[in-house]
């Protein structure tokens, strides 16, 4: 019909399983597809419901029936949440393709519904967030933070004032590495000596047994992962194979991926067993062990006594070694551990503030900085207008 709106219909939600899925329809043949399947509780049709307001009710017949939420945002236009598998929802998606719906990708439904094109990456980014921390910080994105930042920027450039201008991108570009993880988790790697409970701290810190434990040395032969949260930041721990010499080529692999996955790393967890420390003085051994794991090459790198519990107080090496000492077993030392870690990771924890968090922006950030540091104000202002 001429003039009449394409139906169309998208999964918001991250493909994989999940809680909820959310799809988003809206059209004519999305209003009767709707109708054909949803049997809400009120008894009303799609079009009846009240707009923002829950419907509650069953999707389909038989044995797959699925009870779904169903929010009516306006004229045709819906919600649909369902069951987080991923059957579920393609069940709700081929119902509205049948009925004439076009399935659009998270992208394109982003990209024709968005204000702008940080708006339509702030709500993929959105997405794919996986702590309330960093969904607040991308929402503040979305509404506007970073858009008012680049014109202030623009504004700038336009009014001659060249150096504010370039002191405003050189900020927004100091926080480019937290706008890249707030989507991206930081990197944390576990490593050291064998059998020093690397695989004990890391499932003391998820909470739970992701790790292999046992008394060999050798037993973790690959980089093995969990991911979590550290202060609202989403971490992803690497458990790395004991660091040592060693003629078996199994275990020589495992090390040398270790190894790569130190280069990696956004912070570095040296472990130390705490029950050899006991024996012998420690500033020393800490030293020696430094030496012999490369720590002076690794620029942001953080000693961990574990075992801690078997080290008497007076046997702790004065302060300005810089070790944590934790308890893997018992707990003891663990939530300053993980303040540690997050104080390690943000120093500076940011509030409502501009944060670049695609490479597509902080590549346009960086052209424009260039520009202005070659006083090509012009050239500046039109990269800072792609944004």
């Amino acid at each position: 019909m001429t003039g009449e709106r394409a139906s169309c219909a998208s999964l918001l939600t991250p493909t994989g399983r999940g809680a909820v899925a959310v799809i988003a329809a809206e059209g004519p043949g999305a209003t009767a597809a709707i109708d054909a399947a949803f049997r809400a509780a009120n008894g009303r049709s799609a079009a009846e419901q009240t707009i923002d307001r829950i419907a509650f009710g069953e999707w389909g017949a038989g044995e797959h029936r699925e009870e779904v939420i169903v929010i009516r945002g306006g004229d045709a236009a819906f919600e649909i949440h369902c069951h987080g598998g991923v059957a579920a929802a393609e069940r709700i998606l081929a119902a509205l393709a049948a009925a004439g719906c076009i399935i659009q990708s998270r992208d394109d439904w982003a990209k024709q519904r968005s204000a702008s094109l940080i708006e339509a990456e702030a709500d993929r980014a959105l997405a794919q967030a996986t702590t309330r921390r960093t969904a607040e910080l991308l929402l503040n994105q979305r509404n506007g933070a970073l858009q008012l930042a680049v014109s202030a920027a623009r504004d700038a450039f336009n009014a001659g004032e060249i150096d504010a201008a370039r002191e405003q991108l050189a900020r927004l570009l100091e926080r480019a590495p937290l706008g890249r993880h707030l989507v991206e988790p930081w990197l944390v790697a576990i490593a050291g000596r064998p059998n020093v409970g690397k695989s004990s701290l890391i499932n003391a810190i998820v909470g739970y047994q992701r790790a292999i434990v046992f008394d060999q040395p050798g037993t973790t032969r690959d980089v093995l992962t969990a991911e979590t949260a550290i202060d609202g930041w989403p971490v992803r721990l690497a458990d790395a194979a004991g660091i040592r010499q060693t003629n078996d080529p199994l275990e020589a692999e495992g090390v040398t991926r270790a190894r790569q996955q130190l280069q990696r790393a956004d912070l570095v967890l040296w472990v130390l067993d705490g029950a050899e420390l006991q024996d012998e003085p420690q500033a020393v051994a800490i030293r020696q062990w430094q030496a012999e794991l490369g720590v002076d090459r690794i620029e942001n790198a953080l000693l961990v006594v574990n075992k801690a519990d078997r080290i008497t107080a007076d046997r702790r090496p004065a302060s300005d070694v810089g070790a944590a000492y934790v308890s893997a077993l018992t707990g003891d030392g663990l939530p300053a551990l993980l303040a540690e870690i997050s104080r390690r990771l943000v120093p500076t924890p940011p509030e409502r503030v501009a944060i670049p968090f695609t490479t597509r922006q902080v590549e346009l950030l960086q052209a424009a900085l260039d520009a202005a540091s070659r006083a090509v104000a012009a050239d500046a202002r039109a990269l800072l207008a792609q944004l």
